[in-house]
């Protein structure tokens, strides 16, 4: 008896101290089966986690808005008369999605949302639908606007931006011709989302539509981001009237002529330019049922002539408990006529720089804690060549610090703070290769002590974290994670081989990293029994390969620009 007791303690002793050999446990997150793409935004103090899923797996396809008297399809579907009917294989299914991606804003053809929104909670997603609306006969959301989440406060408010919803608009040439048109009434819109309602939170100025993002909420449902304020010309206003005037306008309905406006202002188009508006960073103040309260516009680093009719910007990216934002905004560069973009702190009606334009090209802030720590990051020239290196900015004490990263020619960039002052981030660990693989990375800026994330999950891992995104007050992380998986078609079905097995493939996943409370780092180069460590068998943190970190940077720069309109 003595003896058993004595085996269950010591395989109880050893499994235990298998657990606590690293300080975080990796949780995959349930929207990773969502979507081709799963991207973590942050998480708040109870643990939610607002998550972006990028191509959508097995979106609806609207048989009612399909030309099927089309040669391409008459020559190319293998059922079409179960195709007309709503009734399609597989095989039927992925041409057509294909035929109606690639007509990605097209005025005739319907049109599928590219990213959709989810708020994770406890091993279950709810689906955040934007400026989506329920079909009446069905009871399911249309899936056709494109929406983003970027923030949540401790309460699960949610913010970000989606398009308007997409409807179907009939119309009757003037020489008898029927056409469909697929329209919506702007193009993107902040949102919040409180007590599971959408709350729009419209620009300053929205003509034609506007334009709006949301990027962050603090507790006292104060939502960041910025708006349209100001029209620069009058040929903005005129064509809008012209699409009223049914004398003036083509042969069109007044919603597609104003829906052509709207795209041209909004995704930096030829006309984008002369239909061109000031954007400034905008603080929308909520109530707790949601009502928007009041509407603040923020201002810039640079002060225009009166004169100036350029288009001029400024963004605010997160926002703390005191009402104190931070971001970016346009200024002038090294006294010339050259405007770049550089992090601000915008408080009250103040706006304030942070990094010094003789070193830095530009710079952007990410993220403040309620101690007035700002985090962000400059690019400056690095042996002649601009990289991005992170930095620490203290409001009280207007110092800002730059820690040392993983090398000196890595560019490095913080994403989150907490209110303990733990940054997260990435930044490059190759040197010499054009397209240099990430790592997440952890920043104390109580003891200055620089991490590899990597280095605090368990050997052997088959996770590799590339990038940490947010971080709360009980240290845990959310984060991007490289790893080995079945390669899966547009479907959500698992792609075989000739032989009937998985093919697998490199992907980045979402994770959440939960502290081990007791935790330490493992001492991966410890070798098995008969090993020589020095023969490279050590128990390196190997994950999967790099092939795909490309990849995520283009889907991240994809959604940045697109915002960027």
């Amino acid at each position: 008896m003595n003896k058993t007791r004595l085996t269950v303690f010591t395989l109880s002793a050893l499994t235990m101290s298998i657990a606590n050999a690293a300080q975080y446990t990796v949780v995959e997150l349930e929207a990773n089966d969502k979507g081709v793409n799963v991207f973590p935004t942050g998480i708040n103090a109870s643990g939610q986690i607002a998550v972006n899923v990028a191509t959508p797996y097995n979106p609806p396809i609207d048989e009612t808005l399909i030309d099927f008297d089309s040669q391409v399809l008459i020559d190319n579907l293998t059922d079409i008369e179960a195709a007309k009917v709503g009734n399609y294989n597989d095989a039927d299914y992925i041409l057509l999605y294909a035929l109606i991606t690639d007509n990605r804003e097209g005025l005739t053809t319907q049109q599928i949302a590219s990213r959709h929104a989810y708020l994770e909670s406890d091993g279950s997603d709810m689906f955040i639908p934007g400026f989506d609306e329920l079909n009446a006969d069905s009871n399911e959301y249309t899936f056709s606007n494109d929406t983003a989440v970027r923030g949540l406060n401790d309460v699960g408010t949610t913010v970000g931006s989606s398009f308007d919803v997409f409807y179907p608009l009939e119309y009757t040439l003037e020489d008898g011709t029927e056409l469909t048109y697929v329209v919506n009434d702007f193009y993107t819109r902040a949102f919040a989302t409180v007590n599971n309602t959408t709350v729009e939170l419209p620009p300053i100025d929205d003509t034609a539509g506007g334009l709006s993002v949301a990027y962050d909420v603090n507790n006292n449902n104060q939502v960041a981001g910025y708006s349209t304020t100001l029209l620069n010309s009058t040929s903005l206003q005129t064509s809008v009237d012209n699409c009223n005037d049914d004398d003036i306008r083509a042969d069109e309905p007044v919603e597609v002529c104003l829906r052509r406006i709207n795209l041209a202002t909004s995704t930096n188009g030829e006309k984008a330019l002369e239909f061109s508006f000031q954007r400034r960073g905008t603080i929308w103040q909520l109530d707790n049922q949601g009502q928007i309260i009041s509407t603040k516009e923020l201002g810039l680093l640079y002060t225009p002539e009166e004169d100036d009719t350029n288009s001029y910007e400024s963004k605010a990216l997160a926002i703390n408990d005191n009402g104190v934002a931070v971001g970016e905004s346009q200024d002038e560069y090294r006294d010339s006529n050259f405007i770049r973009t550089f992090a601000a702190v915008f408080e009250g009606d103040t706006v304030t720089g942070i990094t010094d334009d003789e070193d830095f090209t530009s710079s952007t802030a990410t993220d403040i804690n309620n101690n007035g720590l700002v985090v962000g990051s400059g690019v400056k020239q690095v042996n002649g060549i601009s990289r991005s290196k992170f930095f620490v900015h203290d409001i009280n004490t207007d110092e800002t610090i730059f820690p040392e990263d993983f090398f000196l020619g890595s560019s490095s960039f913080a994403t989150a703070i907490n209110n303990a002052g733990i940054v997260v981030g990435r930044g490059e660990v190759e040197t010499g290769v054009s397209a240099r693989r990430s790592n997440a990375f952890r920043y104390d800026t109580n003891t200055s002590e620089f991490v590899n994330m990597n280095d605090l999950i368990e050997c052997n891992s088959q996770y590799t974290l590339v990038n940490a995104t947010g971080i709360n007050d009980n240290g845990e992380v959310t984060a991007s994670a490289l790893t080995r998986v079945p390669s899966k078609n547009i479907l959500g079905e698992t792609i075989l081989d000739s032989n009937g097995d998985e093919v697998l493939i490199d992907k980045v996943i979402s994770v959440r990293l939960e502290p081990i409370v007791g935790g330490t780092v493992e001492d991966c180069d410890v070798a098995e029994p008969g090993e020589d460590i020095n023969e490279g068998n050590d128990l390196d943190r190997k994950g999967a390969g790099f092939g795909i970190l490309s990849l995520l940077g283009l889907v991240v720069v994809a959604i940045r620009r697109r915002f960027k309109a």
